[in-house]
């Protein structure tokens, strides 16, 4: 029995790989396959996958998928309720600093003047964490957490372009200049003294703040298209987001919000 072992083995895996191999064989045959499942033997039927666009197609060379704009309006991004401690800190401190900046824009008061007021005061304020990595790593470490959250650093500053670039657009459809002044540098600064005392408080805060982003303009979205706010629908895109974003001669200030918004969802 012993030596009859090993040529029993050989024989099974011979028997294994010619029904794996006959069967890959009726598959790439057929265009359609029935398999059958253990329990009850139901037959599922698998059908080939057919391609909607020819091979040649310019859609195929670009660097991303190609969505149709239901598809894309319909996705809801859910936000993740906080658990841990320091999630529910930087969640309260993040809505706060949210409902201070509402205060200061008049977005209480004067809701559709006061929408893009509200819009560059929130991405200014978001723009507190990568002028924190940009200073802390153009200046020597010298805390331990910089150094060891260096690679965190690195992706928020690689972030910072992208973030200017939308501030600058907010700012352009409200006609006035995008340079941050240097008053708002103190939130860098308060953001960069919470992350070195609780590190992951700031982490924290980075989340909720691009979270509240995505909420803000999803809102704007929705009551532009509810015909809540007439002016701005109609409003022309400024020139920056024309050229940035590709759009056409006759976009609206619609187009350059639902680009924004996209972007703050991929950057999520």
């Amino acid at each position: 029995f012993f030596f009859l072992f090993p040529l029993l083995l050989q024989d099974i895996n011979l028997l294994l790989s010619m029904a794996a191999r006959a069967t890959s064989r009726m598959i790439q045959a057929r265009p359609a396959a029935v398999f059958h499942r253990r329990r009850g033997f139901v037959p599922c039927l698998v059908e080939a996958p057919q391609l909607t666009l020819s091979r040649d197609a310019p859609q195929w060379e670009m660097p991303h998928n190609v969505w149709s704009p239901d598809s894309l309006n319909g996705v809801r991004v859910t936000a993740m309720q906080p658990h841990t401690l320091a999630d529910r800190m930087a969640y309260v401190a993040t809505r706060a600093i949210q409902e201070v900046l509402d205060l200061a824009s008049g977005f209480k008061f004067h809701r559709e003047r006061a929408w893009l007021k509200r819009l560059q005061l929130l991405e200014m304020a978001a723009t507190a964490p990568f002028t924190f990595s940009r200073m802390a790593l153009e200046r020597s470490p010298m805390a331990s957490q910089t150094r060891l959250d260096r690679s965190w650093l690195q992706a928020l500053s690689q972030q910072s372009k992208q973030a200017v670039t939308h501030l600058s657009m907010v700012a352009a459809a409200r006609g006035t200049v995008s340079n941050t002044p240097s008053k708002w540098n103190g939130m860098a600064y308060a953001f960069g003294m919470g992350y070195l005392l609780w590190p992951r408080f700031g982490k924290w805060c980075v989340d909720h703040s691009q979270e509240a982003l995505i909420r803000v303009y999803a809102e704007l979205l929705e009551e532009m298209d509810a015909g809540q706010l007439p002016e701005l629908r109609s409003m022309p895109a400024p020139e920056l987001a024309i050229q940035h974003y590709g759009l056409s001669a006759r976009a609206s200030l619609r187009d350059v919000i639902e680009k924004i918004h996209l972007d703050d969802r991929l950057l999520r």
